[in-house]
C-alpha cells in the first residue's frame, strides 16, 4: 500500500525532521506564517492540524492561540511522539489515524494542513475536502499549506528544477539530501485549477490563493 510507503518514510524520518525542515521549504516563515495570519481573527478557536507531524505549525497556532483548544492528528505515532515533547497543554488532543478514514465526532472552527495532502491521490483528496468542510463549524476556514504540480509538462518541469536547484544550495549534509528526494517520489500533487474547482464544487465560499512559490502554496476556503 502506498500508505504505508508514506507511513515508514516519515516514521523514519521523525527524529531529525525539524532539524533540516527549514532548509528545505522555500521561504518557510513566509509560507506557514500566510496560514497564522489567515486565523488571526478568530477568538479562541477550536483547531485541528490534519498530518500534524511533528507539531511545527501548531507551534505557530499556539503562540497565535494560546488558550485555543487543538487537536493533532497524524499517520505517524513517531512524529506525534515528537509533536507531544514540544507542548505540555492539557487542551492539546492527538490521533493517530488515516484522516481520510477516521470519523470526526467534533467540528472545528479552523482546520490546517501542511505539506500532506499532497501525497493522496486526486479523488482522495477530493473525498477529504469534502469531509473537512462537513468538519467545519459554520462560518469556519480550511487552510492548507501544500504544494501543486505544473499545469503543464513545461511547468512541471519548471517545478522540478526549482526543487532540485533550492535544495542543492542548502546546508544540508548528501544524505539527507538524497533522503527528501526519495520521500519526493512519493508525491502526487494536483494541478491549482483543479484544486480551486474541487473546493468550489464541494462549497467553499471565499476560496482563494494567498500565497504561491512555484509548486508551494496557501489555500484558503470559508464555510
Amino acid at each position: 500500500m502506498e500508505n504505508n510507503k508514506v507511513l515508514d518514510a516519515f516514521n523514519k524520518a521523525s527524529t531529525d525532521y525539524d532539524k533540516y525542515r527549514k532548509q528545505a521549504i522555500p521561504h518557510m516563515d513566509i509560507y506557514y506564517n500566510t496560514v497564522i495570519k489567515l486565523t488571526e481573527n478568530y477568538e479562541n478557536p477550536k483547531i485541528l492540524d490534519l498530518g500534524a507531524g511533528t507539531g511545527i505549525l501548531t507551534q505557530l497556532l499556539y503562540k497565535q492561540h494560546p488558550q485555543s483548544n487543538i487537536t493533532l492528528l497524524d499517520l505517524s505515532t513517531d512524529m506525534l511522539k515528537v509533536a507531544k515533547t514540544k507542548f505540555n497543554n492539557k487542551k492539546f488532543k492527538y490521533i493517530t489515524a488515516d484522516y481520510l478514514e477516521y470519523d470526526f465526532t467534533e467540528n472545528y472552527d479552523i482546520i490546517v494542513s501542511s505539506l500532506s495532502i499532497h501525497h493522496l491521490t486526486d479523488e482522495e483528496k477530493k473525498t477529504l475536502y469534502a469531509k473537512i468542510y462537513e468538519t467545519l463549524n459554520p462560518q469556519g476556514i480550511f487552510i492548507n499549506a501544500d504544494q501543486v504540480r505544473g499545469s503543464t509538462e513545461h511547468t512541471e518541469k519548471i517545478y522540478k528544477n526549482q526543487d532540485e536547484t533550492h535544495l542543492s544550495k542548502q546546508n544540508i549534509p548528501e544524505e539527507e539530501k538524497q533522503t527528501l528526494r526519495n520521500r519526493r517520489k512519493l508525491d502526487k500533487p494536483a494541478t491549482l485549477h483543479d484544486t480551486i474547482k474541487w473546493y468550489e464544487e464541494i462549497g467553499y465560499k471565499n476560496v482563494d490563493i494567498y500565497y504561491k512559490y512555484y509548486r508551494y502554496f496557501v489555500i484558503a476556503g470559508e464555510k
